[in-house]
């Protein structure tokens, strides 16, 4: 069963013109799919011309949907409904000096209001390296599972060497969960009980062969303690499910931050919905 469906990729000229034609390459042969490409600008013989040399320097064979709009993110959004995508690639972000990586206003957009999953690209690259540790934030919903399922799909299809699998658990839900043993300073017996409940839940969803599964209880005041640990393992690829409320789409609690500011490659995982 395919981890995905119709796959396009978001392309702009401009220092990132190459290597995310690349990363899309690199992807769509993982996946075993064609990809197609949209360009939000006019189609013109100049950017014709552009978008030939450049498949014809990479090898690469492709439709290219134009559309102009206001706004960039507009642009994409509208192609992506009408073609039934099932996910989009792009890449729009700035570097801090922590090596965490800003979104860009298009890609700020699109993380909220792309109608599909989205792979997001920090740092894309001409010579794309295969994700070999990925991370996934759960949180017991079945789009939850859904995500952690595709992530080890993904993961068996890169040969990857392990997968994290995160919860995020707050001071707040610890008060909420035990607020007498919390305010004593007695041992917490509900990280304990978290911990229990993630790994029966990465067993249920059904465990891939040969590749190291870690389940680890993120403990902060505020979900980008996640952000933390994903940099320090060094994540190649971090996974969580996003759901669609109203035409917007909406991340899990405490995770917020992700619709500004990313610690490495971000795939959102999404029903399609073309409505």
């Amino acid at each position: 069963m395919p981890i995905f469906g119709k796959l396009a990729v978001a392309s702009t000229f401009s220092p990132r013109f190459l290597p995310m034609l690349a990363e899309a390459r690199a992807i769509a042969a993982l996946l075993e799919r064609p990809f197609e490409i949209i360009h939000a600008g006019p189609e013109t013989a100049e950017n014709r011309e552009r978008f030939a040399q450049a498949l014809a320097e990479m090898g690469i064979s492709a439709a290219i949907h134009w559309r102009q709009a206001e706004l960039a993110s507009t642009a994409i959004v509208e192609v992506v409904r009408e073609q039934g995508f099932s996910i989009l690639l792009a890449g729009d972000m700035e570097r801090d000096s922590e090596g965490r990586f800003f979104l860009g206003k298009v890609s700020r957009v699109l993380v909220r209001e792309a109608p599909c999953s989205l792979l997001l690209f920090a740092n894309p690259a001409r010579d794309p390296a295969p994700f070999k540790r990925l991370a996934v934030i759960v949180d017991f919903t079945e789009a939850s599972r859904e995500a952690l399922s595709a992530t080890f799909a993904l993961a068996a299809r890169c040969r990857a060497e392990s997968v994290h699998v995160l919860r995020v658990f707050t001071v707040f839900a610890q008060v909420l969960a035990e607020p007498h043993q919390f305010i004593q300073g007695q041992d917490r017996t509900a990280l304990s009980a978290e911990e229990g409940r993630l790994d029966a839940f990465v067993t249920e969803t059904g465990l891939p062969d040969n590749i190291e599964v870690i389940t680890r209880c993120i403990e902060g005041t505020t979900g980008f303690a996640a952000a933390d640990y994903v940099q320090s393992i060094g994540a190649e690829l971090l996974v969580i499910a996003g759901v669609t409320a109203d035409g917007h789409a909406n991340f899990p609690a405490r995770m917020e931050w992700l619709e500004n500011v990313i610690p490495t490659n971000l795939l959102v995982m999404r029903p399609v919905d073309h409505a």
